[in-house]
């Protein structure tokens, strides 16, 4: 294409218009063939597309490329993390429901064992095996815990009443009872612990082998040998050793009585508590008369017509109570 060295700076004004699709109401003055117009026209779009590329940031482009990946990853990546979580978070909560059902079956299980584990025997009273052997004879009114399995270092218990114990030996494994405030620790031998509550003392005593009761205020401890006798007080936190002097500590369990030169006031007090029943002397001048008798497993009503005969007593029955009266002359 030739050059035009006469085209005024107006002439090239109409001509770009020309070029660039912007016509104008004047006639383009510039005579250019048809080949010089079409080479002239990219040339043009050439120069145009480099200004257009100059001006485009393409840093910031790329920038922005870059944000809306980080974006869609981050948004990728949180629905990955919400997802796993709800899987942690399910199969913590299948565990919960998995180990309740499980804890509730067991106790369920434990507590029909227990009760599967109680005998009455013809005195009415409630004998226990424990899972070690342990047998254990239970008094009325009389509460105890225990497990279903002992762990394996220690057998422990504990006791609100009565009970008597044969204790499996194991020295490895000391057998514990709490009872209140005092606790007795053995490793194989018979003994009673009484300790109901109303009572304000906790009574331990031995008939075979050996026992250490202690307290938990301090670590004051006792051993017990047989015949031996450990009293706890609760209201003055003493312990104390002595021998015991009461024939008739397992009455309760045996229905077995042995009186020799015992008070009468002492005999009604001991067949009101084996016999659960409401005897009284009215006559208080009767409380020192004695008795020299030997029960086992007798009634009731036997033994008070022995009392009767032996001191001329009469027995007069009201509501619930048993009444001894000195005969009239």
């Amino acid at each position: 294409m030739k050059a035009n060295k006469n085209i005024r700076q107006e002439d090239w004004e109409l001509l770009a218009r020309e070029l660039f699709d912007e016509p104008d109401s004047q006639v383009c003055p510039i005579p250019v063939d048809e080949s010089d117009q079409r080479q002239l026209r990219q040339l043009t779009k050439k120069i145009d597309l480099h200004y257009r590329l100059k001006k485009y940031d393409t840093a910031g482009a790329l920038s922005q490329v870059k944000g809306r990946i980080q974006k869609n990853r981050s948004k990728a990546i949180s629905r990955f993390m919400i997802l796993r979580t709800l899987k942690i978070a399910a199969a913590v909560i299948l565990a919960l429901i998995i180990g309740s059902a499980a804890y509730y079956v067991g106790q369920r299980q434990i507590a029909q064992q227990h009760m599967a584990g109680v005998m009455v025997d013809d005195a009415g009273l409630s004998q226990i095996e424990l899972s070690d052997g342990t047998l254990v004879t239970l008094n009325r009114d009389t509460k105890i815990k225990y497990p279903d399995q002992f762990a394996n270092d220690i057998r422990e218990i504990s006791i609100e009443g009565e009970a008597f114990f044969e204790v499996t030996p194991n020295p490895s494994k000391p057998f514990v009872i709490h009872a209140g405030e005092a606790t007795v620790k053995v490793l194989g031998t018979s003994f009673s612990v009484n300790a109901y509550p109303e009572n304000d003392r906790v009574e331990v005593i031995v008939a075979t082998g050996k026992v250490e009761v202690s307290k938990l205020a301090n670590l004051q401890k006792i051993t017990l040998d047989p015949g031996d006798k450990g009293t706890f007080i609760n209201s003055s936190k003493q312990l104390t050793k002595s021998l015991n002097d009461n024939p008739n500590f397992l009455a309760w369990k045996t229905r077995t009585f042995i009186f020799n030169e015992t008070a009468l006031a002492e005999v009604i007090q001991q067949l009101n508590k084996v016999y659960r029943v409401h005897i009284e002397l009215p006559d208080h001048r009767l409380d020192e008369l004695l008795l020299n008798a030997h029960f086992e497993k007798e009634t009731l009503d036997f033994i008070l017509e022995v009392i009767s005969n032996t001191h001329g007593l009469d027995v007069k029955k009201q509501g619930g109570r048993y009444l001894l009266l000195k005969k009239e002359a």
